[in-house]
């Protein structure tokens, strides 16, 4: 039977088994009635607790070693599946080439009101927020919206406006996208055979580097389920999402931010160049730079650990000692065993500006 479009859409139970890393036991609805799957670990940690903005079209493949490494040092973590993506749904089924759908249920402002609501309901004040690529756009946009409940900013291989227009260091993306967006829409048929493909780790990880979308030190492993959220992704909806993202601006933002912020480039970084954190840097007063030379647009993977001690520096110097959390508004299933981080030695060094 079809689902009415006047209804919200949820994906069905178990349907991101295949590559989900952090079970997401939370679930709110936000205001146009859209279900938004998360997961708090580290509830009872003493640090300023962390909410993480995902990238465009990523699962929280991207925080697989980030994530266990800020719990390991005491930061509560807070995780949400976006919108359309994982565990969360829509607003309305998405229909054929996402049709039932419009840029506004997927701008970054109505992303980012998906966050506080995430926020309110796991019963935490402030968080830092720590976005990568879209989640930068989106982490901004929550500090918009609720400037007095952001206890800072990391800023992870990203651009506070439209990412087409540096995609590959030049332009043309941006050009191009309107074919290729309605490509993807309009022609599903055309692109299910080729997303049908994605399979094995190790060709995956070769098209992603051969493009240039992982950088050196992302391995197929990690890289896998991210691969596999992908195959199972609506990529109509992923398209217009994307649409979204090039129609944001957050230039208008960036010289009211008051909160200490962290940007961190890639310097290999061919989709969010390095200049685009560095014309953040230098547009946010009193934030810091930290640049790794050698890293791609997957930094969070490429370098969690020296994220995470640089992180840990950053709030130790720059953030006061958070408040207790307030209790959740609703009790909250029992969370799935915690795995213990993973430590690995920081590979190179950061520079920092």
């Amino acid at each position: 039977m079809t689902q009415p479009i006047d209804q919200p859409w949820e994906p069905a139970a178990g349907s991101d088994a295949a590559y989900a890393l952090f079970a997401k036991e939370g679930r709110v609805v936000a205001d146009d009635g859209t279900p938004i799957a998360y997961t708090v670990r580290n509830r009872g940690g003493s640090r300023v607790p962390v909410l993480f903005a995902n990238g465009w079209s990523c699962s929280d493949a991207y925080w697989v070693d980030l994530l266990p490494a800020l719990e390991a040092r005491g930061h509560p973590c807070i995780l949400p599946d976006t919108r359309g993506h994982g565990r969360s749904g829509l607003p309305r089924p998405a229909g054929r080439g996402a049709r039932n759908l419009t840029i506004d249920d997927l701008s970054m402002a109505r992303i980012a009101r998906d966050l506080v609501a995430v926020l309110d309901d796991a019963g935490f004040d402030r968080a830092l927020v720590v976005g990568h690529s879209m989640g930068v756009q989106t982490a901004l946009e929550v500090y918009r919206q609720i400037p007095e409940r952001v206890a800072g900013l990391v800023l992870l291989a990203g651009t506070y406006e439209n990412p087409a227009k540096t995609f590959y260091g030049y332009s043309i993306g941006d050009k191009l996208f309107p074919l290729l967006g309605a490509t993807m829409r309009y022609l599903p048929e055309v692109v299910k055979p080729v997303q049908a493909t994605i399979g094995p780790a190790s060709v995956g990880h070769f098209g992603a580097r051969a493009a240039k979308a992982a950088g050196p030190k992302a391995t197929a492993a990690q890289l896998h389920p991210y691969l596999l959220h992908l195959k199972a992704a609506d990529l109509a909806v992923v398209m217009l999402m994307a649409g979204a993202m090039r129609a944001h601006s957050a230039a208008d933002l960036l010289p009211e931010i008051t909160v200490p912020t962290l940007v961190v480039a890639a310097g290999a970084d061919v989709f969010t160049p390095a200049r685009c954190s560095e014309a953040m840097h230098h547009r946010i007063a009193g934030s810091e730079l930290i640049t790794f030379p050698e890293a791609g647009h997957t930094l969070p993977v490429e370098e969690p650990d020296a994220i995470a001690a640089a992180i840990d520096d950053f709030v130790a110097r720059r953030l006061p000692a958070p408040k207790p959390a307030r209790r959740a508004r609703a009790a909250k299933a029992p969370a799935a065993a915690e795995a213990a981080a993973t430590k690995r030695p920081a590979k190179g060094t950061p520079r920092t500006g």
